[in-house]
């Protein structure tokens, strides 16, 4: 009797491990097919990815340069380093205003004191021509061979006290900066001077650097 009554419980739990490993086997069945597929898109994937690169040669050697327009470029850089070198050369002592006109040229202006510069008459305090040295040893920095810019010597007028020996005593004082620039070894045609009325006391410096590079026409006149 106990025999009988213990074989319907064991057909149930024998159908219920059948029941088990197959629902194993269907998952297992399950993923190995979904691990087939992702390897076939990885390998798919894989193929066109390559076929791109060689079309269209996306792996470059590193010796090869693919810059477009290289002239531009270096005129662009060499400016943004001629001006942050001039931005290093007065930031300790004073600021630097900036300005930027149509043609895309940048401005940098410096004021510094008729009494930094000169001692008596037109003669240079150490100081002064330390500074004028400075300057030049930045302008004439090899790297900046190409670089186009200007320097501009505005020496300051009182309106109301300057007469015309004042005037001359202005434009002198400008032509001495002028001159010891040039002395420092930047060229004649980057250099002016001039006069700044109602700007007693100081000197103005303005620092032109162009960006972009200059236009070249084509062709000549028939």
């Amino acid at each position: 009797m106990a025999g009988v009554a213990r074989q319907p419980g064991q057909r149930q739990s024998n159908s219920n491990i059948v029941a088990l490993l197959s629902l194993k086997i269907l998952l297992l069945a399950f993923f190995i097919l979904l691990n087939s597929l992702s390897t076939f898109e990885e390998q798919r994937r894989s193929a066109v990815v390559d076929s791109v690169r060689d079309a269209f040669q996306g792996l470059l050697p590193a010796e090869r340069s693919v810059r477009s327009t290289p002239a531009a470029d270096d005129i662009f850089e060499g400016a943004e380093t001629l001006i942050d070198s001039l931005n290093e050369l007065f930031s300790d002592n004073l600021p630097l205003a900036e300005s930027q006109d149509s043609s895309g040229a940048r401005t940098l202006i410096a004021d510094l004191t008729v009494a930094e510069l000169f001692a008596e008459g037109s003669e240079l305090q150490p100081d002064g021509a330390e500074t004028l040295r400075l300057i030049a040893g930045v302008l004439t920095d090899s790297r900046f061979a190409r670089q186009g810019y200007r320097v501009d010597v505005l020496y300051g007028l009182d309106d109301r006290a300057s007469g015309i020996e004042g005037n001359r005593t202005a434009l002198t004082r400008a032509g001495r900066l002028v001159r010891e620039l040039q002395r420092q070894g930047l060229p004649p045609p980057h250099l002016s001077a001039g006069l700044l009325p109602d700007f007693p006391g100081k000197v103005r410096f303005h620092f032109t650097v162009e960006i972009e590079p200059p236009v070249r026409a084509v062709g000549g006149a028939g």
